[in-house]
């Protein structure tokens, strides 16, 4: 995850599958062309494959893999939010900012001995109690070690010590 804004107030964290979308939108223009190619050639059959069936396949991959997740942090209003938007609409979790313990690290062993890894929260009040992933996804890369660092260091500031002395 991204750290889009970090104040003593809020901590804004985003990601954002810019690769996956990108490669799925190159995959289905490429096979678009190749179907109205085939339609101006009156080949059938791959008219059908590249104006139809390819596209409707590779628009569902966009459809339920495209998907932004925002972490939102907000001291001023004891708000945790967790927003996520697909291209099917947008969801939004709240909970009582005071109710955050801590991120955690989660890691998930892949299927070629690597590692991948994803953000938890673990909240310990309200009807919510328990570790919550931030992202459905494990990601390789260090983005959710950095973000874990900076969400518990966040947690960690002491702000009203900071604003008396000002």
């Amino acid at each position: 995850m991204k750290i889009v804004h970090n104040t003593s107030d809020q901590l804004i964290l985003r990601s954002v599958p810019w690769f996956v979308a990108i490669m799925l939108s190159a995959v289905l223009l490429g096979v678009v062309a190749f179907g109205l190619n085939a339609l101006f050639e009156g080949n059938v059959a791959d008219t059908f494959w590249g104006l139809f069936a390819i596209p409707l396949f590779v628009s569902i991959f966009l459809i339920v893999f495209v998907r932004r997740d925002d972490l939102i942090l907000d001291r001023s209003r004891n708000l945790l939010e967790l927003q996520h938007s697909t291209f099917r609409g947008r969801t939004k979790v709240q909970h009582k900012l005071e109710h955050l313990q801590r991120a955690k690290l989660q890691s998930s062993r892949t299927s070629k001995g690597g590692t991948t890894y994803r953000i938890a929260l673990v909240l310990d009040g309200g009807m919510d109690a328990g570790t919550h992933p931030v992202t459905p996804v494990y990601a390789s890369g260090n983005s959710a070690k950095h973000g874990v660092e900076t969400i518990n260091a966040w947690l960690a500031q002491d702000v009203d010590s900071a604003q008396a002395q000002a």
